[in-house]
């Protein structure tokens, strides 16, 4: 499954691209009854008057499109360089819900419904007439891990990492795994999840667990998914009351909200606590970066987002380059640690996590040696991965411990210290 280190190579001399500005449209603001338009007026709160413990916050990067077309519930958290294209045809999101870094709504035909307590993970893509969390069981579910009964009687549902929905109908209780992808027209019943890298085409598929492209919900994935909307909710207040402070403090280099679980402040750049607002990137809370400020900005391309507002400290070594569309980010109660020299490929991610063994988060925290290169849509979570590696592009390491100068090939899936590696398929 792992081809020669070329990967590296390439991916070191990554060459940056040029900046694409936020798109913000002025039309009238709108608000009645929780809900809202995020016109300029309810920028970057929505509804501008709302109560902090029930506003919607959309950060000043994210690009929105025909806001009058889009409508937010209470409490939505729209998180740096998401993009809510309203174009041609409506978008709804309701209450409790989050559109984290990069996630991109292209809505087409009827449009984009996506409901309650919906969690859209770093990158996802929604495109086309697709309904998210609208509809669908609560129960009774078979945990696929204990064979036991359970119910979720307050639903959510997890788009993961740089998974795409196209056209689908995505019911609650389910789980859309990293790297993977639910085509046009069908439904995936709630009570399942898509495993990673699977593309899920037809409605056989999205039931049908002997055909290998799905499994049954399990009482772990919904508190993963629980802790996920309260981090969220905690983010649309945190954010909204440091914009009310100041505008300034959510843009640029900047504060984190200090919450249940995160100190807040600010990042510290080549040995100096900064605070840049008009930094082009979105740099946030306790990250430590070795390089200068001019030399992170002349290394980091555009619309990259690394935010310790919930895991933390970030520690990050000299940058080898980083293209347009990096995100870092971490659970809570984890940090994470990267080397010097490493080559970001755009649209990489980086997510702290400690890996879990046996059911128990007790691993160590994701972290990458010196002088490795990740590939374009690359995906690194709950793994540590060792010196003069490569992931190729659209390849994922997952709650795994990477031996040095090993080159993971493109489109592959490396999960459980190699127990389970996987194609992604589409």
């Amino acid at each position: 499954m792992f081809k020669p280190r070329t990967i590296f190579s390439a991916i070191i001399t990554i060459i940056l691209a040029f900046f694409i500005g936020t798109q913000i449209h002025k039309q009238p603001a709108i608000a009645f009854y929780g809900v809202c338009n995020p016109t300029t007026n309810n920028l970057p709160i929505c509804p501008s008057a709302a109560p902090s413990e029930s506003a919607s916050f959309l950060d000043p990067t994210a690009i929105i499109k025909n806001p009058i077309n889009i409508t937010l519930g209470e409490k939505v958290y729209v998180a740096p360089f998401a993009e809510l294209d309203a174009t041609n045809a409506p978008i709804s999101i309701d209450a409790d819900s989050n559109v984290q870094d990069q996630v991109k709504i292209i809505a087409s035909g009827t449009g984009v419904e996506i409901g309650e307590r919906v969690i859209m993970a770093h990158m996802a893509t929604i495109k086309g007439a697709a309904k998210i969390g609208t509809q669908g069981s609560t129960g009774p579910f078979i945990d696929s891990i204990t064979n036991t009964q359970f119910n979720n009687d307050i639903p959510e549902t997890f788009l993961a990492f740089n998974c795409e929905i196209d056209g689908a109908t995505i019911e609650r209780n389910t789980v859309v795994n990293f790297l993977s992808r639910v085509g046009p027209g069908v439904t995936l019943p709630a009570g399942k999840v898509v495993l990673p890298g699977k593309n899920v085409t037809t409605n056989l598929q999205a039931t049908s667990g002997s055909l290998g492209k799905v499994a049954n919900l399990t009482e772990a994935d919904v508190r993963l998914m629980e802790g996920i909307i309260e981090v969220n909710e905690a983010f649309a207040k945190g954010y909204t009351e440091l914009a009310r402070a100041d505008l300034s403090n959510v843009q640029g280099i900047n504060y984190a909200p200090a919450t249940f679980f995160n100190s807040g402040g600010l990042p510290q750049i080549g040995g100096s606590v900064t605070r840049q607002p008009n930094f082009r990137n979105r740099i946030i809370g306790n990250i430590v970066l070795q390089d200068s400020l001019a030399t992170v900005s002349n290394k980091l391309g555009n619309r990259i987002s690394l935010r310790a507002d919930e895991g933390e400290p970030f520690n990050v070594g000299q940058i080898a380059g980083m293209a347009n569309d990096v995100v870092f980010h971490a659970l809570e109660t984890t940090s994470l640690t990267l080397g010097n020299g490493i080559g970001y490929g755009p649209r990489a991610l980086v997510h702290g996590g400690r890996q879990v063994v046996n059911g128990v988060a007790n691993g160590p925290e994701t972290s990458i040696g010196d002088a490795v290169g990740l590939g374009p849509n690359s995906v690194v979570f709950r793994a540590s991965i060792g010196n003069r590696s490569a992931l190729g592009q659209r390849s994922a390491v997952f709650n795994s411990t990477v031996a040095p100068r090993t080159a993971i090939a493109s489109r592959t899936i490396y999960a459980d210290n190699g127990n389970l590696i996987l194609p992604v398929e589409w």
